[in-house]
Parts: C-alpha cells; sequence; structure tokens
C-alpha cells in the first residue's frame, strides 16, 4: 500500500499534512485488490502529542464485509466501533510515556469495489456473481497527549487479540527522525522505534 512511499522529517503541522496523505492514498487503493488479513495504521509523534489514523477491512474487523443486515451483524459493528474507540486498549504504548486519549472518531466506510479481490494469505485475485459491490472498512483517527513522548519507544499489538481476523498492520511511524514503515503481525506484533 502506498504509506511506504512518503519520506522525509516532520516538522509542524506537516505531521498532520503527512497523516492525511497516507490516508488518502488509502484512499485511492481502488486499483489495486482488496487484501482481508491486512490493515493500515500510520502513527505520528510530534512534541507530548501522537496522532493516529487505522483503516481495517471489515472482514477484519467483523468478520464480513457488507453492510450489516441482522440484529447480530449489527451489535457485532456497534461492539467494534465501542472497542475502536479505546486506542490504548489496541495499541499498547509504555505507561512511562504517560499517553491519554484527547479524542478518538471511528467509522465504517463503504467503498467500491470492482471485483478485485484478495486474501493476504492467497493473494490472488477471484471475482464471483455472488461478490459484493461494495466492501466496508473500518477506519479510526486519534490524537493522544503524553507526558513524554519520548518514553514512547516501543508498541504491542493486543489489537490482534480483539480482532481476531486481523493478520497484519502495515505501520507507518513519523517523528523527529523522519518515517519508518514496518509491518506487524499476528505473530510479530511487538514495535520498537
Amino acid at each position: 500500500m502506498g504509506l511506504h512511499h512518503h519520506t522525509g522529517t516532520l516538522f509542524g503541522a506537516g505531521m498532520f499534512i503527512v497523516i492525511s496523505t497516507a490516508h488518502a492514498e488509502e484512499d485511492r487503493r481502488e486499483l489495486g485488490p482488496h487484501v482481508h488479513g491486512h490493515g493500515t495504521l500510520a502513527i505520528a509523534f510530534e512534541a507530548n502529542n501522537v496522532q493516529m489514523e487505522l483503516a481495517a477491512p471489515g472482514m477484519d474487523i467483523v468478520g464480513f464485509e457488507h453492510e450489516a443486515e441482522t440484529a447480530e451483524q449489527k451489535s457485532a459493528v456497534e461492539t467494534a466501533l465501542a472497542d475502536l474507540k479505546e486506542p490504548l486498549k489496541l495499541f499498547a504504548l509504555p505507561d512511562s510515556a504517560g499517553c491519554t486519549v484527547t479524542s478518538a472518531d471511528v467509522k465504517v466506510v463503504a467503498e467500491e469495489h470492482e471485483d478485485h479481490h484478495a486474501t493476504a494469505e492467497a493473494g490472488e485475485a477471484a471475482g464471483s456473481e455472488e461478490h459484493e459491490a461494495h466492501h466496508t472498512e473500518f477506519r479510526a483517527t486519534y490524537a493522544l497527549a503524553c507526558a513524554d513522548t519520548a518514553q514512547a519507544s516501543w508498541l504491542d499489538f493486543p489489537f490482534f487479540d480483539r480482532f481476531a481476523g486481523s493478520g497484519k498492520l502495515g505501520v507507518t511511524v513519523v517523528d523527529a527522525n523522519g518515517q519508518t514503515a514496518f509491518e506487524v503481525s499476528r505473530e510479530a506484533r511487538y514495535l520498537e522505534r
């Protein structure tokens, strides 16, 4: 996904621009396959603030990618939205960083899809007449205030415990040293920056 293409050092409001640009590239991925099991997370550290943007396929989060139809599916979406509003339970920073959530905006977005379909395991395109023309994606934007972001030298991802369908996250970290791309997974969910 396009998150690996940005380089440079972060200054001032540039942190939000880099994350917004990464998110815009995520929006343009209609040309490529919809990949289950693989979401993206952009994290920007500036002074004692942290901004995060998450995008994950509905299949990864709730086990289906169409609009919720049954009471059970609607309940699964509501529960997922509530869980996604608590980023520090999903993306764990060291307690010594002293981070608190100042805002959490979470939504479900339906995206157009042209029968390009893939799974993280198979990597193959497959189309069928039963295949939905729309896919849902969960998107979240978070703002954190921290006592000392220098202490946030690592992240753990309990996200994978909560969302069993998620296999990998492409993570882009932007800080005073520039931008670095990582991939975390259910098997390797610890990131050192």
